[in-house]
């Protein structure tokens, strides 16, 4: 199946563009996020690391719900609900992962794969400036998803600089967790803007099969 999908010819329309652009990424990576990252994932102890990731990931649970439910999926809406629950009563508003302590753990989606359950077409393939690969209908999905984020009312009585610090602080939990697979991809590569195309197109064609049938990790999801 992947042999067939690498033989055909990625729809990038706008490579020249995109190119451009991940070029912008990349720096930004290289002399900004990644050396950020490193200190604060070597310096920065787990103990106030993983309650921001915590918090932050619970606050994505409203929005999963939404979405499992727009896709029909109600068995994975009633994980969300149960996993937002038990993390923001016992987990003392999400800071512990107590759900996935009882082994109910997060089902990552979006609007992305909202669309998709639809039939909504991939569209071509973009490259968005800090936000990385993606394709039209994922982009649409982000905006759609910022749109309705149902957890709106709850981060609207947090203080704006400490939700700032929130997401900042994911951003780079989240780069220093992954370090080895994306310097790989933007480092080690002969082209790494062909690298990260085919990593992403390959996961969303995996995800484009009916039903889920595929487990795989999406090095681009939600976050």
């Amino acid at each position: 199946m992947l042999k067939g999908f690498f033989e055909q010819r990625p729809y990038d329309p706008i490579e020249n563009i995109n190119r451009a652009t991940h070029e912008f990424n990349k720096g930004i990576d290289r002399y900004a996020v990644r050396p950020t990252s490193n200190f604060y994932g070597s310096y920065i102890p787990e103990l106030i690391r993983i309650p921001i990731s915590n918090f932050r990931g619970n606050l994505n649970e409203p929005k999963r719900f939404l979405n499992h439910i727009f896709q029909r999926d109600f068995s994975g809406a009633g994980t969300d609900l149960s996993r937002f629950i038990i993390n923001s009563t016992l987990g003392i508003g999400g800071l512990i992962d107590v759900a996935s302590l009882w082994d109910i753990y997060p089902i990552s989606t979006g609007f992305d794969e909202t669309f998709r359950s639809f039939n909504v077409p991939q569209g071509a393939y973009v490259e968005l400036p800090l936000f990385g690969p993606n394709s039209t209908r994922g982009s649409l999905g982000l905006i759609t998803d910022y749109v309705l984020n149902p957890s709106k009312p709850i981060t609207e009585g947090i203080d704006g600089v400490i939700m700032l610090g929130v997401e900042v602080a994911n951003v780079f939990q989240r780069r220093y967790e992954f370090a080895p697979m994306i310097d790989a991809t933007l480092y080690n590569s002969a082209d790494s803007y062909l690298a990260a195309r085919n990593i992403f197109l390959q996961t969303r064609n995996e995800f484009d099969i009916d039903d889920n049938e595929v487990d795989v990790f999406d090095p681009y999801g939600e976050d």
